[in-house]
């Protein structure tokens, strides 16, 4: 059956609901200005998001280059404070050769080179470099040590040291060089 024009129907508004579209409209048009403004605030946002994090990676690239600056000085310069405590023994070692051999006895010129020596070795301590050297009966440490001959020595223990042949060193308790020693041999 076939609605009759003077019926109302849902699918066709009739002349009671003319006023209706208008309105409708006039929301429809204020949904639109509201969706199209708020995009614009979430584009304003994503651009300025890319503006900081462009910022943030710039400042991030610029850090880095400071740092790799800062390391390549710094290892530059890191003997620095070594070689400035090592200036008054050379010092000392110019004074020594400027002496006249002729002029002084060998118990004077041993005795500036204890001196001398003494004054090395305390630049070292403050470098906290120590000095490894094992007295005779020290168990050998091949961490430490190097064993560069046995010998036979009844009263040594078996791989002990029995003669102590060079010093060795270490810094911050890593060894430099090791000490070069004599080793027992196993009875």
């Amino acid at each position: 059956m076939r609605p009759t024009p003077t019926e109302p129907n849902a699918d066709f508004p009739g002349p009671e609901s003319a006023d209706a579209l208008p309105q409708e409209r006039d929301v429809l048009i204020q949904e639109r200005d509201a969706l199209i403004q708020e995009r614009n605030a979430l584009q304003q946002e994503r651009d300025n998001l890319f503006d900081r994090l462009a910022r943030t990676t710039a400042e991030f690239q610029n850090a880095r280059r400071r740092l790799d600056a800062d390391k390549d000085q710094a290892v530059a310069f890191a003997n620095g404070a070594l070689i400035k405590s090592l200036l008054p023994v050379i010092d000392s070692f110019e004074r020594a050769l400027a002496v006249d051999p002729s002029a002084g006895d060998a118990a004077a010129i041993l005795k500036g080179m204890q001196i001398v020596h003494d004054q090395w070795m305390t630049v070292l301590k403050n470098q906290f470099v120590e000095t490894i050297a094992p007295e005779p009966g020290t168990p050998f440490d091949p961490a430490t040590m190097q064993a560069v001959m046995h010998q036979e020595d009844d009263k040594a223990p078996p791989n002990s040291v029995t003669q102590l042949l060079q010093r060795g060193y270490s810094l911050h308790g890593r060894t430099l060089r090791p000490a070069q020693v004599a080793v027992s041999k196993p009875h």
